[in-house]
This record gives C-alpha cells, sequence and structure tokens, in this order.
C-alpha cells in the first residue's frame, strides 16, 4: 500500500477531524461578514507545517473574533507545491504553503536563498531571512508576483535517502536517479554532483522508489519519516545540501479586500505560526532522525568538505545569472 492510499484510509477511518491535525480546526461560518480562507500544502498530515497550517486556523479566529475563518487543505489535496503556488498567485486560492525555488520562478533572485551550502548553521539562516534581506526578498516578490509571503518556516537541512548505498562522497552520487522538487536550484545542484534528476511531485516519491523509477530521493527527516520513505530505502546520506526555506503565501488582492481589522489578523496569525515552526525546528528535527534510525534506517556522515568545494562555483553561477551577488555577498557576510 502505497502512502497517499494509507493516508487516504486513515482519513475515511477517522472522519474529517483527521485533516486538521492536533489543533481544533474552528467552525467555517457560512453566514454573512465571515470571511473563510482556504491554506493548502503538499505536505503529510501532523508535519510541522501542517502543524503551523492548524495554529494559523485556530489564531486567525481567534484575533478576529470569528471574523475569519480558515480551512487547512493538507497533503496535495489542491495539487503539488508548484500547483498550489501558482492558484495562489492567480487567486484562485487564498493561501499556501511555498518555498523559494518556486518564487524564483516569478523573482529569479529567490533561488539564491536556497544555494547549496550557503549557511553556518540554522542561526545564520534565520538571520538572514528574518532580517533585511527576508524583507527585501518578499517585497520584490510581491511586486513581481501578487503574492506576499507572510512569514518565514523551514523544513531544515535536506539529506539523500537511497534504496542499495549510501553516499560518502560526490561522486557516489554518479548515475543515481534522484526525486527532487521541480525548482532549477535542486536539479542544477544534483546534476553538478553527477547524479540524474528526476522532478517528481512529493505525493508520488514512496511509489517511484518502491517500483525502481528513482534510486533515491532528497529532503527533511520529517519528510522522510512522515512520507514513510524508511520502508522503501536503506540509507541515509547526511549530505544537508540544502537548507530549505518555506513560508506561508497569500494572494495579495485578497489580503487588499480584507478590512484592516482582519487583515492585521491574518498577518499576526501567520507571523505567530512562522515564529512557533522556527522556535521547534530544531528539537523536532533531532526527533524525526531518532524515529528513522529506529525504523531501521543506516544512517553515515559523508564528507561534506568535498561537497561544499564540488558545489561553492554553483552559488556564484547562480547568483551571476540573476544578477544577485549582492545579494549572495550580503548572506556570506552575516556567516
Amino acid at each position: 500500500m502505497t502512502f497517499l492510499n494509507s493516508m487516504n484510509r486513515r482519513q475515511m477511518l477517522l472522519g474529517s477531524s483527521a485533516l486538521f491535525g492536533g489543533l481544533a480546526m474552528p467552525a467555517i461560518v457560512r453566514g454573512q461578514g465571515v470571511t473563510n480562507i482556504r491554506l493548502a500544502h503538499h505536505l503529510a498530515l501532523e508535519s510541522e507545517q501542517d502543524i503551523a497550517a492548524n495554529f494559523f486556523a485556530q489564531r486567525v479566529s481567534e484575533l478576529s473574533g470569528g471574523a475569519v475563518a480558515a480551512q487547512v487543505l493538507p497533503a496535495g489535496q489542491m495539487g503539488g507545491q508548484r500547483e498550489i503556488v501558482e492558484s495562489v498567485a492567480l487567486g484562485t486560492l487564498e493561501m499556501g504553503y511555498g518555498e523559494s525555488g518556486l518564487y524564483a520562478s516569478y523573482l529569479p533572485r529567490f533561488s539564491v536563498v536556497a544555494l547549496p551550502y550557503i549557511y553556518r548553521d540554522f542561526e545564520h539562516w534565520q538571520s538572514v531571512v528574518t532580517g533585511d534581506l527576508g524583507k527585501t526578498l518578499a517585497g520584490e516578490l510581491e511586486q513581481a508576483s501578487g503574492m506576499r509571503v507572510m512569514n518565514w518556516m523551514t523544513s531544515g537541512r535536506r539529506s539523500t535517502y537511497l534504496r542499495n548505498r549510501a553516499i560518502n562522497e560526490p561522486s557516489d552520487f554518479r548515475g543515481v536517479k534522484v526525486r527532487l522538487p521541480e525548482a532549477p536550484v535542486f536539479v542544477r545542484t544534483f546534476s553538478q554532483l553527477g547524479a540524474i534528476p528526476t522532478p517528481i511531485p512529493a505525493t508520488e516519491m514512496y511509489s517511484a522508489l518502491q517500483s525502481g523509477v528513482v534510486d533515491a530521493m532528497e529532503g527533511s527527516p520529517e519528510v522522510a519519516y512522515t512520507f514513510r520513505i524508511h520502508e522503501v530505502t536503506q540509507y541515509c546520506s547526511m549530505t544537508r545540501h540544502i537548507f530549505l526555506d518555506g513560508s506561508f503565501v497569500a494572494n495579495n488582492s485578497f489580503l487588499a479586500g480584507l478590512s484592516d481589522a482582519n487583515r492585521e489578523a491574518v498577518e499576526q496569525a501567520a507571523a505567530e505560526a512562522g515564529d512557533k515552526l522556527r522556535s521547534e525546528h530544531l528539537a523536532r528535527e533531532e526527533g524525526w532522525l531518532e524515529k528513522l534510525a529506529e525504523a531501521g534506517l543506516t544512517i553515515n556522515e559523508p564528507n561534506l568538505e568535498a561537497f561544499t568545494s564540488q558545489l561553492g562555483s554553483l552559488q556564484d553561477s547562480f547568483a551571476q545569472e540573476s544578477g544577485s551577488m549582492d545579494l549572495l555577498t550580503a548572506i556570506r557576510e552575516q556567516a
């Protein structure tokens, strides 16, 4: 049984309340004067992002006195992450969960935020995205796409999960088919390592690994566990290649149509959801790694200096192509 089928079965057994994680979902009132928000994401139930989405739904109801009701649509109900972000940009969806690799389709400079091995640690990443650099990029994206970044979240450093063998050196990637997101920075990162990048929606990666369509996938420990990747792989090589951001993004025309009080409630609830996720992330990440080890996955530590050396030129080429050397320099200086 695939993860997606297992999830659907679970939803049928538990009823609609299972869609909303551990936090109570406020009732969506259809009466006059209530603003309804659909917030979609592509990740699993009870993932960090799902918990943050339900926290947002609870808080926006509280802060607005019930005038705003948010419905969380998890686990790819509204399509993959690319489809979700495109729907928000078009205005057919009020809010969604996106990340820099997809925002780069509207603002190429955004790709610099997720370059491989660009951050010293979590604190370095957080200082960049929540500071002036993050605010500047968010403002530029709003002008380019009509979407507003509502907060800053993360899925953490991404590593590689493989069916048949571990990765220790960059050369071990040669010829390996790796499932990854539909974002240029990921495709070019693994191409430069000699792998065969294979973009596949998150909801299909379990079956792709199970059937041998791909040899590996890359992602966070949480995604690996909640999508049950440990059932179809044997190794987790801690390549920690990209520290990926994430954010709730809203259609700007939708926000502009809200009353001042309701817009402030949405903004505050989203900001609090981002703060909550970031403050709990490192402890959660460690917990997911422990679960993967308990599930029988062999975890190894590759030679990261070799990876950093091989991918260093990619940082400069990406920044030059998008006219973002100023941004790259500023990120490096904050290290």
